[in-house]
């Protein structure tokens, strides 16, 4: 007499483990697409970066040949903010936006917070915005091709808060009269700290 081929029960277990290995393929996916994301391009020193706080990728550089950035806001007496660069290893470069990246050139984007107000091609900025009470201004050095400068995955960036009250007895009427080199004074009712 012939045996009849029996068909294998699955048992519960067996039947967990098989939804535990698509669930494992399927997340490994997800995971291996999210590692794909963080690549290298071309230039073996800009890394893409999907981090949610750079709207850039970052131009990896070595800490010895770095650039440094520090950042100076004062209000303008006639409308404003004066913003100043003052770097180190760093060099403008206006006419090479866009092409190869060169360690130590390159231009810098100026943050007000958080929202991108402008790319400068030299040190000096005037923001045209007027506010009350207390706003982040934020600068990065930024590659020819825009990446962000960074050493061992770290921004080269500067960040003040700059803090205006014209309700303050002691300040005038700095709006009015005439235009004059403010980045050397300081208005007494600006408060600005670094971090």
């Amino acid at each position: 007499m012939a045996k009849k081929p029996t068909k294998s029960k699955e048992s519960p277990k067996q039947k967990e483990l098989i939804i535990v290995m698509i669930l494992s393929l399927l997340l490994g996916g997800a995971g291996g697409f999210a590692v794909g994301a963080v690549t290298n391009s071309d230039d073996s020193n800009t890394i893409k970066s999907t981090q949610p706080t750079h709207e850039h990728s970052m131009f990896m550089v070595e800490s010895s040949e770095a650039p440094t950035v520090e950042l100076m806001v004062t209000e303008d007496k006639k409308s404003g903010y004066n913003v100043k660069l003052m770097t180190t290893n760093f060099a403008f470069a206006p006419e090479n936006v866009n092409g190869e990246n060169v360690v130590g050139e390159g231009h810098a984007h100026l943050y007000v917070d958080g929202e991108k107000v402008g790319r400068l091609y030299g040190p000096n900025f005037h923001y045209d915005g007027s506010f009350e009470g207390t706003k982040t201004f934020r600068a990065t050095l930024n590659a020819n091709d825009h990446s962000e400068y960074a050493v061992d995955g770290d921004v080269i960036d500067t960040e003040i808060d700059v803090t205006h009250d014209s309700s303050d007895p002691d300040h005038s009427d700095s709006h009015s009269g005439h235009s004059h080199d403010s980045m050397e004074k300081e208005d007494d009712t600006m408060r600005i700290d670094s971090e």
